[in-house]
């Protein structure tokens, strides 16, 4: 409906300044009459000014078209808003999902970190220089966290030789003690997600 006005009101504009009288100053001067509508002058690559051709006129699907640009724009930018709101909250969902497996992480390092760091460095350095059958007789009357402790910061080659002296339970009890405070995927059972 408004496409059938455009070339009425463009006229009404284009008129109103002339149709209006200017009103005439006390001096019997005649006010500046207000600048028309102002043509855009096209210049070419060379500097010459260039004519456009005029716009062809439209047919009843160019006009539609045009008419509906807008709204199908408007939801096309709506439908864009809703999907950039959902791919928000999946990220928002996965930082949240990372926080907490970064902190179960970090508590597991300072689990682990107290666990070997239970035990000095003198302990440590006696049971290293200690012959492996009685430091196997020593370390099984200890308490398990702090023999697996002792186990666990001594050279493999020691601590082998000293589990290998010890009673077959007292040593599997120490190993299970020792993986389970070192290796974060036994601490924590069954990862259920590997996907991060």
């Amino acid at each position: 409906m408004l496409i059938r006005f455009q070339p009425l009101l463009a006229l009404a504009v284009v008129a109103l300044p002339v149709l209006a009288a200017p009103a005439r100053a006390e001096g019997g001067a005649a006010a500046p009459p207000p600048p028309g509508p102002t043509a855009v002058r096209v210049v070419g690559a060379d500097g010459t000014p260039q004519t456009l051709p005029p716009a062809p006129p439209q047919s009843d699907v160019q006009r539609y078209c045009a008419n509906i640009a807008d709204p199908a724009l408007d939801a096309r930018n709506a439908l864009q808003l809703r999907k950039l709101g959902e791919a928000e909250a999946q990220v928002s969902a996965k930082i949240d999902e990372l926080e907490r497996k970064r902190a179960e992480v970090q508590s597991w390092l300072a689990e682990r970190k107290g666990f070997l760091d239970s035990t000095s460095d003198t302990m440590l350095a006696i049971y290293a220089a200690m012959k492996p059958d009685a430091a196997a007789a020593q370390l099984a009357g200890l308490d398990r966290e702090v023999a697996a402790s002792l186990v666990a910061r001594l050279k493999s080659r020691q601590a082998s030789a000293i589990l290998t002296e010890m009673p077959a339970n007292v040593a599997a009890e120490l190993g299970a003690l020792i993986v389970s405070k070192t290796d974060r995927t036994a601490s924590s059972g069954p990862q259920p997600d590997q996907s991060l």
